[in-house]
């Protein structure tokens, strides 16, 4: 009987174990969840998210492309985009090596600003470095906001074909061709081996004196609070003032070799680099927002807009794309997905109007519906104490020519 208890226990400790793996995987592939449902809808738009190629080999060459729309329904309580941006990727450790990044054509290799309601076109060149799969998210880093994440395409990195080691050589200012993959390697182990051997040293001191905290705190309780400064011995205050010394004297040694050793060297650049943004291509629809309301129990946003057609063409609303979830209209065959990408509904978009015609004012009603709401834990917007939506609205003209613009305002729940 007792092993049949414990065979249970074991076996329930296993399916245990199973469920946190597939969990803690889950989690890692798709950590963009855990930000705040208003969050992923008013802060930046990322669309056309493009990775290229997915199948590689390591030391093969990853390109990543994309488009990105900062929300003018920013937060404000959230410190904004227009201050302080480092565009970045998001993968599982140094598992790749960035070689190139640029926004609206100038290089990313500092902080920028993005003012608001803008459009910013990013290319990432990257190397593959360990062999793996990997989740490649896009993410912009923004001061005292922390990061904001687009959506992510898994990435297959297999050997390579030789045995031979990485190797990720530069070329320095003086000239000289070095590998970063084991450049000063035995100067970064000397120096942790001597900190290490310093608070290992400093530890045991403490520990041969027997006098913790437990037995501190038993002592001072005894001796009173007004007697506590009698438990540090004048031994005690000469060996500290050693320790002081001697880590002060490394830090000096320490810096005067690094200045002889590397006698060329330029300062970690703090400057922001100037990006010209480029405006929102506006396809002459005039979108005034009546109303939003999300169904809980039908994981969808509702939209009522009154729309006018200032083209000379008509126009079919083709996209719906809120916290890099899209949702596609089935009856207008021009959103492309690309290849490997995550979170689309091929379906999930209906519009009341089919089409509109030029000059024509309309009254149009857009559900973007599929259980990706719940799936990427989008219900929280129920939570949120400033309930607003905010999203992007693709279209087209009837030369297949595309268009895009920002909707939001206010979002009431519907528990019914």
């Amino acid at each position: 009987m007792n092993k049949l208890i414990a065979g249970k226990k074991w076996l329930g400790s296993v399916m245990a174990g199973l469920v946190l793996v597939i969990l803690a995987g889950d989690a890692l592939a798709h950590g963009e969840r855990a930000q705040l449902a208003s969050m992923r809808m008013r802060t930046v738009h990322w669309f056309d998210t493009k990775v290229e190629p997915l199948n590689i080999k390591v030391g093969d060459i990853v390109t990543v492309t994309g488009k990105l729309v900062t929300s003018e329904w920013w937060p404000k309580h959230m410190p904004s985009i227009d201050e302080t941006v480092f565009l970045n990727m998001g993968v599982p450790g140094p598992t790749f090596l960035r070689l190139h990044s640029e926004v609206n054509g100038v290089p990313m290799m500092r902080s920028t600003a993005f003012p608001l309601g803008k459009v910013y076109e990013y290319k990432t060149v990257m190397r593959a470095r360990v062999a793996g799969r990997y989740h490649v998210h896009p993410i912009l880093n923004v001061k005292d906001s922390g990061s904001l994440v687009d959506k992510g395409t898994w990435v297959e990195v297999a050997e390579a074909d030789t045995d031979a080691p990485f190797v990720n050589e530069v070329t320095t200012l003086p000239g000289e061709t070095i590998d970063l993959e084991t450049y000063a390697l035995k100067g970064v182990y000397t120096w942790h081996l001597i900190w290490i051997a310093m608070g290992v040293a400093y530890l045991l001191y403490w520990l041969l004196r027997k006098e913790l905290f437990i037995p501190r705190f038993i002592r001072i309780r005894e001796l009173g609070a007004d007697r506590a400064n009698e438990l540090l011995t004048k031994k005690d205050f000469v060996v500290s003032s050693v320790f002081f010394t001697v880590t002060l004297a490394v830090v000096l040694a320490g810096y005067l070799w690094a200045e002889n050793k590397y006698p060329i060297t330029i300062p970690l650049q703090t400057g922001l680099v100037e990006v010209e943004p480029i405006e929102i291509p506006k396809g002459g629809l005039a979108v005034e927002v009546d109303h939003a309301t999300y169904d809980l129990a039908g994981r969808s946003l509702s939209m009522k807009f009154q729309m006018t057609n200032n083209n000379d063409s008509p126009l079919r609303i083709g996209e719906f794309l809120t916290a890099n979830i899209r949702f596609l209209n089935p009856n207008v065959d021009e959103g492309e997905i690309y290849e490997g990408e995550e979170m689309v509904s091929t379906d999930g978009l209906t519009a009341s109007v089919d089409t509109i015609q030029p000059g024509q004012t309309v009254a149009v009603e857009l559900v973007a519906s599929d259980a990706l709401w719940e799936q990427y834990r989008m219900t929280g917007l129920i939570h949120d104490p400033d309930s607003r939506f905010a999203g992007m609205i693709f279209y087209y003209d009837e030369n297949g020519q595309r268009y895009f613009q920002e909707v939001g305002g206010a979002v009431l729940p519907n528990f019914f």
